[in-house]
């Protein structure tokens, strides 16, 4: 059989798990229009355009990885107060890889990772008053918003474009071992801190687990770590998503071995929902399927702002990094990207990849996971609280999915105050 025709029904697969994932954050009640995206205005700003519109300063902010990829940073160095205009706050080279040093005026400093096919706007796309990003920089936090390989903010590379594969080349396991160390190192050196707090979610949360565990200079650099919906195994996530997952990897690993491209872009989704998808006679059946995957439950989201939401999702990553994730559920287990027996022993001289072991993680840790989050499982975070040796607190949020914590309508009451204290007791 052709390896197309075997690559098809996976691709499609995912596909459409991810566009149920982005699309499906309403009820029936609330029909999902996005030929009205258009018509709002925080879908179609970017991230500092966003943050700007709040009246808080924001700086752009570029480093160059080893392998060649500029990632894009957003800072938020005070609250609303004394705000310069935007030209005046924005450091951006032509070239992208050089800033003007900034001051932080001793405040701490916080910096926030988005998770899977997402950016920084995650941490900013609600008010003031309800976006964690926001919240940190009022309560005297030095924020910044990291933006990993691949998305929106980070899509340039010196060596290689975008149309190319070797641009597409990796997974989380380079988001950990390259793209978090020159983003941790680069904000401390602007800083002239030695340590920050890192807050990351759902994929955000396993960079730090990884990352962490793999890097001892890392980990001393972090003086808490707070993950939202951490993912570290996919043990126990939604039944629906593991069957699929088992039918499907085992063709894949045997019959295709080109992982190499762009998975999704944010401007396709939102076409296709333009064109009708999930809408007036779907929408239903999404929002059903999107609850079986996910564990997702629309009570607790603002229904007003879900265009936005859906216009800044999808930013893109490696058709490579979806693979990893397939791995870690399949397999049951964290581990780096498994090549095969041949591949694994020309990269990690063994026939097998080696595994994380996030028990040898120092960094204090928070963990605050959901009671419904079909990704980033209960069951595999009580299993994950029993494997952290620097367990500070750990919360189960009730009746809480993986989104909840970026745009829960009551995050910004039952979860935000609680990382602000916890921040500031760790100061």
């Amino acid at each position: 059989m052709a390896k197309s025709s075997l690559y098809q029904p996976f691709f499609v697969a995912l596909v459409s798990l991810c566009i149920l994932f982005g699309t499906s954050t309403v009820d029936s009640k609330s029909v999902l229009r996005r030929r009205k995206i258009k018509e709002i205005p925080d879908a179609q700003k970017n991230v500092s355009q966003l943050i700007w519109e709040q009246g808080y300063s924001v700086q752009e902010h570029y480093v160059q990885t080893r392998d060649g990829f500029i990632l894009n940073m957003q800072r938020i160095p005070d609250g609303r107060t004394g705000k310069l205009s935007l030209s005046q706050t924005s450091q951006k080279s032509p070239q992208g890889t050089q800033n003007t040093p900034q001051e932080s005026h001793g405040k701490p400093v916080v910096f926030l990772q988005h998770g899977i096919l997402a950016d920084a706007t995650n941490w900013v796309m609600d008010s003031a008053s309800h976006s964690l990003g926001y919240i940190l920089a009022d309560s005297g936090f030095d924020v910044w918003l990291g933006n990993v390989r691949g998305n929106d903010y980070s899509r340039r590379n010196v060596h290689y474009q975008p149309s190319v594969e070797e641009f597409w080349d990796w997974s989380y396991q380079e988001m950990a071992d390259i793209d978090l160390p020159v983003m941790i190192d680069y904000v401390l050196q602007t800083t002239g801190q030695s340590q920050l707090f890192y807050i990351g979610h759902s994929q955000g949360t396993l960079m730090g687990f990884t990352g962490f565990s793999d890097n001892t200079t890392l980990a001393k650099q972090i003086k808490l770590f707070i993950a939202l919906a951490p993912v570290y195994t996919l043990k126990n996530c939604t039944a629906l998503a593991r069957d699929a997952n088992d039918i499907i990897y085992p063709l894949l690993e045997k019959y295709f071995s080109n992982y190499t491209f762009e998975f999704f872009a944010g401007d396709f989704v939102r076409w296709l929902t333009e064109i009708g998808l999930c809408g007036k006679w779907t929408e239903k059946l999404c929002y059903d399927l999107m609850e079986t995957v996910v564990g997702f439950d629309s009570p607790n989201i603002n229904e007003t702002r879900v265009p936005v939401y859906v216009s800044h999702f999808f930013e893109g990553t490696s058709f490579k990094d979806i693979v990893h994730f397939s791995q870690m559920m399949y397999q049951n287990r964290c581990q780096k990207f498994d090549y095969g027996e041949a591949g694994n022993m020309k990269r990690y001289n063994k026939t097998t990849p080696p595994l994380c072991h996030v028990q040898d993680m120092p960094t204090p840790t928070v963990l605050f996971y959901g009671e419904k989050d079909g990704l980033g499982d209960p069951v595999d975070a009580q299993a994950l609280k029993s494997l952290v040796q620097n367990l500070v607190h750990s919360e189960e949020m009730k009746e809480w999915n993986h989104l909840d914590f970026l745009y829960g309508v009551d995050a910004s009451k039952l979860l935000y105050p609680r990382i602000v204290d916890l921040l500031k007791a760790s100061l």
